[in-house]
């Protein structure tokens, strides 16, 4: 029978406000030895869909180190200590990254593991509908974002999107329409 592994001695090598790299000496139940193991831990994050009455997606443009490119995606982020909940960071992230507010019709999709071979923390989803214009970015001052509009067909049946959490969010809302968007 498979048991969690016993956690013999753990050790912070990198901890700055994005990320805790840890490494822990682990014993399985039949002895054998894993060492080290690394642990990113990260602070949760949201994933948002938003879509606009005439049924667009609200995407941003943004370059994306990690893989050297300027990517199309979802509006995201990480889950602020000061956010009181998932939802409020979702909100707050798609008037910051885009300038669009959203009606009252935001639903929580679900909560998924980012990667839980090394990493600890979730990954929540949300479909914000009637997404409106009603101001401009707050960018921080690491961000450059263009925002683009799209519509739901493109987004769901094309390459447009190739962030696997992305997509998810994607196929997490597709239960809530029919062929087009709309209400629930």
């Amino acid at each position: 029978m498979i048991e969690p592994w016993k956690v013999m001695s753990s050790r912070v090598e990198l901890e700055d406000r994005w990320i805790k790299v840890r490494s822990d000496s682990c014993r399985r139940s039949d002895g054998v030895v894993i060492e080290p193991y690394y642990v990113l831990e990260y602070p949760d994050w949201v994933c948002v869909l938003p879509i606009t009455s005439q049924g667009d997606v609200v995407l941003t443009k943004e370059y994306r180190h990690g893989a050297g490119l300027v990517v199309t995606g979802l509006p995201s982020g990480v889950v602020d200590k000061t956010d009181i909940t998932p939802m409020n960071t979702a909100k707050r992230e798609l008037l910051e990254e885009t300038g669009y507010a959203r009606s009252q019709h935001v639903i929580a999709l679900g909560s998924l593991y980012a990667n839980w071979t090394n990493q600890d923390n979730m990954i929540h989803y949300f479909l914000a509908l009637d997404a409106k214009l009603t101001g401009r970015p707050k960018l921080d001052a690491s961000e450059e974002i263009d925002v683009v509009l799209a519509p739901w067909d493109e987004v769901r049946t094309t390459p447009l999107l190739r962030l696997s959490h992305h997509m998810a969010c994607v196929h997490l809302a597709e239960k809530h329409f029919s062929v087009a968007p709309q209400r629930p």
